[in-house]
């Protein structure tokens, strides 16, 4: 017997009678519109949806039960050629309705599907009662012992790059009518919190998920002592930062699960999730049940597949409308963006949501799963930008339906929703001065050194990259093939789909790096001489570099630069001033004067960093517009110092006390977090 609270029958008898109809309509206008299909009557269509409904519940879970490595191996699309086969049979039975052949019938297949979508999207009426969760609740509750079934579960939902203006902005404006819910309410709280330094994805998720983000200096740095380049999106780098940093006892390493993170705060299970994705055992074990749940819906995976190619279409005229408004700053969103941005927002945001829902029916402890199609966005469009905040109206539904999904559950869930880091605004180092900082620092140096730089176009390759990697990880004759499909992008078991004129950006083992190595994270640059061992001081640089500092500093696109003096310990040098952080004393004007609280507290610390550069350097921070200059071409960014993006958020249920800990870094947030836990266990 299924279980179900919160709905009425009739109200849920209403929303399956509107999805029939849906349905009705959808293959009357298709027969309208596809040559080789044909419906004589409003009264035939009807009846033909009675038909594949029935053929889907009786025959097609057998198929799949069948069929399954290939369709999980296959990405889903042996799903479309099903569909098709049930669509084909059904004109077989239904007199009234005529399908020519197999492509006529699959055309038909996701024309529905499309069609469904759309309508259900917009009356939002999706997911809620498919018969993906229907199928689900009945196995829900299997590892959840009786005795423990009172004791609540966190579902903690990360919404990658949202800062607390922009959010509190689209709440505002109704862009995030469940989190306003929530709030007007007085069930849950908002809260600012400060990410620290660096403000980006690998520091704060190894301080919120392991308690520990010490050494990861930006989201992609040098070490010179084995000549290695970090980059925190590469599986095997981010498997890296997680030994470094792990004790073992993560967030959720107490029966947690990790949902397209990018490490695993300790989870004994991680999908999509970059550090572990080469982690064969892992994927091996817990890869064809969990995509089963995923696929087992007539439409959903088509569904996912649909609303991606919708976001591809979207980008294209959304980034066609900016060019032709002329609106500034803007940055190139062609070439492979729109792929990335309609698998992160469309395929991965669906699959991450009917993951954790399967999750919560099955009575997970805790889980940490991020969306991550807002930061994808914002990157190209800009943060507080409509194409931008049109994320958020998806990722607030998915919100909804997690809620609607937990009220049906086993256990009772408390929600927290949070951001890593935010995104501040403005054009780009280039846009605005014509050069990139490596090209400023190759100008600076007078002898034989040569520069090379390492620049990133936005995380949302990486967790391209991730899922098709777990996809290839399978072992059998389809795991093969799926293999062969990809052996020209796959290295050690790593997909790498990134178009050919970004991957140098990413894999520089393909030829040596030069003297001065350049790393560029949104608006923070650090600089190594990669030729010089241990950290180069501000004295030596003095001597044998002595245009250096003085042109870095006096650089109007520069706000200001971090360096280590032998007799005064850590500098920072802005163009009216110095601040000696050893002694926190100030000359001249304040660099730091602008950037917060903080910041030098910050700046200290990351001083003592193992791989701390031989000079930081932070772009310009306009306080009256908000306004950086990444190093990287994108108008939304993070990484360093300056704005929102510094200002992440956390939303938390109103009855937990937090009023007497300030969360002044990720780490702090980790322990306040599991302070949570604890009472709630």
């Amino acid at each position: 017997m299924i279980h179900i609270s919160g709905y009425s029958v009739l109200v849920l008898l209403r929303r399956v009678l509107f999805v029939w109809a849906i349905e009705v309509l959808g293959l009357w206008l298709l027969a309208r519109l596809l040559p080789g299909l044909e419906v004589h009557s409003v009264p035939a269509a009807a009846w033909a949806v009675v038909v594949i409904a029935l053929l889907n519940a009786v025959v097609r879970p057998v198929i799949i039960l069948l069929t399954l490595p290939f369709t999980v191996l296959s990405f889903g699309f042996l799903i479309l050629v099903l569909n098709a086969g049930i669509l084909l049979l059904a004109g077989r039975i239904v007199q009234d309705l005529i399908v020519a052949n197999l492509l006529t019938a699959v055309v038909a297949a996701f024309g529905l599907t499309a069609i469904n979508t759309f309508i259900t999207s917009i009356f939002s009426f999706n997911d809620e009662d498919s018969v993906y969760r229907n199928i689900v609740r009945r196995i829900a509750g299997r590892g959840v012992p009786r005795e423990q079934q009172d004791k609540p579960g966190l579902i903690i939902i990360e919404i990658d790059g949202l800062s607390a203006p922009v959010l509190e902005s689209a709440i505002s404006r109704g862009y995030m009518p469940t989190l306003e819910k929530w709030l007007r309410r007085g069930s849950h709280k908002l809260s600012a919190w400060d990410c620290g330094f660096p403000s980006q994805t690998s520091s704060s998720q190894a301080g919120i998920l392991c308690g520990n983000n010490f050494d990861i200096p930006a989201f992609r740095w040098f070490e010179k002592e084995t000549g290695r380049l970090m980059v925190s999106n590469n599986p095997n780098d981010a498997a890296e930062i997680e030994r470094r940093v792990s004790s073992g006892e993560g967030l959720l390493s107490d029966g947690g699960v990790s949902l397209g993170n990018m490490l695993t705060g300790d989870a004994p299970r991680s999908r999509l999730t970059i550090s572990s994705i080469l982690d064969t055992a892992r994927t091996v074990r817990d890869g064809y049940s969990d995509l089963f749940l995923y696929l087992v819906n007539p439409y959903h995976f088509t569904r996912g597949l649909t609303l991606s190619l919708w976001e591809i279409v979207v980008e294209l005229w959304q980034g066609m409308r900016q060019r032709i408004a002329g609106e500034q700053p803007r940055v190139h969103r062609g070439g492979g963006f729109p792929l990335v941005r309609g698998v992160s927002t469309g395929l991965l945001r669906e699959t991450t949501t009917a993951l954790l829902i399967g999750e919560i029916f099955a009575g997970v402890r805790i889980a940490y799963a991020s969306f991550v199609g807002y930061d994808v966005v914002a990157h190209h469009a800009g943060p507080a930008r409509r194409d931008a905040l049109g994320q958020l109206r998806g990722i607030d539904n998915k919100l909804a339906l997690l809620a609607r999904a937990a009220e049906d559950a086993l256990r009772p869930y408390y929600f927290v929703v949070l951001s890593d880091h935010g995104q501040s605004f403005g054009a780009t180092f280039k846009q605005r001065y014509g050069i990139t900082l490596e090209q400023h620092v190759q100008s600076l140096l007078t002898g034989e050194e040569t520069v090379r730089a390492y620049v990133g176009y936005g995380e949302g390759w990486g967790h391209l990259n991730a899922l098709l990697s777990e996809a290839v990880q399978h072992e059998g004759m389809a795991g093969r093939a799926v293999r062969r499909m990809f052996r020209r992008r796959t290295q050690e078991g790593y997909v790498n789909v990134k178009p050919r004129e970004l991957t140098g950006a990413t894999t520089p083992d393909a030829e040596p790096p030069g003297n001065v190595v350049v790393c560029e994270s949104g608006n923070l640059g650090l600089i190594y001489f990669a030729d010089r061992p241990g950290r180069v001081s501000f004295e030596k640089m003095a001597v044998d570099y002595p245009n250096l500092i003085e042109g870095l500093v006096g650089h109007p696109g520069v706000g200001f630069v971090l360096s280590y003096s032998e007799l005064h310990g850590p500098l920072v040098m802005g163009k009216d001033g110095i601040r000696y952080l050893r002694d926190d004393r100030v000359e001249g004007r304040d660099p730091l004067a602008h950037f917060g609280p903080r910041a030098a507290e910050h700046l200290r610390r990351f001083d003592t960093f193992t791989h701390v550069p031989d000079l930081a350097v932070n772009s310009l921070y306009d306080p009256l517009t908000a306004e950086v200059a990444a190093f990287e071409e994108l108008v939304g960014s993070h990484g360093g110092m300056g704005g929102p993006q510094n200002e992440p958020f956390i939303v938390y249920p109103a009855s937990w006390a937090s009023d007497d800990i300030e969360i002044t870094s990720s780490t702090d947030l980790h322990w306040l977090l599991r302070r949570w836990q604890q009472h709630l266990a």
